[in-house]
């Protein structure tokens, strides 16, 4: 059988594309739109939110260290991350550790930290009393800085009890007794 010959004007007249049937086309759009509206997202909350939105929350307090002269406890901002309660202290007391300029010896560790309101129990490694340099201010301050620190910036926590290793210990380093709870000594800090 012959090819059958089509009219001179069809031979001229380009063939009709073949339709995409979008498939692809239309995923990468939606994909595009996605990630739009995830980055505007990101830059909204960043602005309107005061944070990055891949930070955690956190929250201000007052950390209460040695002064320069070394004979009494003032305010120093800080910032811990929010969390249950026992969580923000532990991170409170790590940040005076931290940042109180040798307020507690820096190698001291928190290791347990419990809370029944009014009181919170502080378990702290035995460098807190090892390394510490002793004194009665020194060992004022330190003690102090702890107990103001937790209990100024919690209002549930009326009282402080310090161990060292687990046990009650009659002192830190042999002069003031931390054997029982202690509340927050205003009289230490500078105004």
């Amino acid at each position: 059988m012959a090819k059958k010959k089509r009219p001179e004007k069809e031979k001229n007249k380009p063939k009709p594309k073949k339709k995409r049937s979008g498939k692809g086309s239309g995923a990468l759009t939606v994909v595009i739109a996605a990630v739009v509206t995830i980055i505007a997202g990101l830059i909204i909350l960043s602005f309107f939110g005061g944070r990055k939105p891949w930070e955690r929350p956190s929250r201000e307090i007052s950390l209460f260290i040695v002064d320069e002269e070394g004979e009494r406890l003032v305010a120093k901002k800080a910032r811990i991350p929010e969390g249950s309660m026992e969580s923000e202290v532990r991170e409170a007391v790590k940040a005076v550790i931290k940042e109180g300029d040798g307020t507690v010896p820096e190698a001291t560790r928190v290791l347990r930290v419990d809370i029944k309101q009014p009181l919170a129990s502080i378990d702290l490694s035995k460098e807190v009393s090892e390394d510490h340099p002793g004194g009665s201010t020194g060992e004022i301050l330190t003690i102090y800085s702890i107990v103001n620190t937790v209990a100024l910036n919690f209002p549930e926590i009326e009282e402080v009890q310090l161990l060292i290793q687990g046990r009650k210990e009659e002192t830190l380093k042999g002069h003031i007794d931390i054997s029982q709870p202690l509340k927050p000594d205003m009289k230490v800090i500078r105004k």
